[in-house]
């Protein structure tokens, strides 16, 4: 009888725990970029796209439902608001085109996650593309100057 208790609570903390890991992901995936402050895109396979906002470059991994075959090719993306509040979200109804294909097929942003410095790298890696940019280090080295004036013989 006690061990039948135990295992009864063994699972039910195993699915309680399971459901919270669920929320937690699902909670990810409906981040959002403002359209105004979108800078770039970086394209990393028909799929799958790096959207970059603002001047901090914030980056967001956006996954799509339908494959755009020119995706890595195009030079220009529209953005289609459904709901109207000046975002475009995943997990909603936005959606990415393509304004330069002779056939214009909307693709809906299924999931879109905010990423942090491990998960660029990860990206990078997987893809092997480049999306982040190397900073200057602020207290680099800088030649000497002396208030003498060079001289030309």
């Amino acid at each position: 009888m006690k061990r039948a208790i135990a295992l009864s609570l063994a699972l039910a903390l195993c699915a309680s725990a399971n459901a919270a890991a669920k929320t937690e992901a699902a909670a990810t995936q409906d981040d959002c970029a403002r359209l105004h402050l979108i800078s770039g895109v970086t394209p990393l396979d028909s799929r799958t796209i790096v959207i970059y906002e603002g001047p901090g470059r914030k980056a967001y991994l956006a996954k799509l439902s339908a494959p755009l075959p020119e995706l890595k090719f195009a030079f220009r993306y529209a953005y289609i608001d459904r709901d109207f509040d000046g975002r475009i979200c995943g997990r909603s109804r936005d959606s990415i085109i393509l304004p330069d294909e002779a056939i214009r097929i909307p693709a809906r942003i299924m999931s879109m996650t905010k990423l942090d410095e491990a998960g660029m790298q990860a990206l990078e890696e997987q893809y092997d593309v480049k999306l982040t940019r190397k900073r200057k280090p602020k207290d680099q080295a800088q030649p000497e100057q002396t208030g003498e004036a060079p001289t030309v013989s």
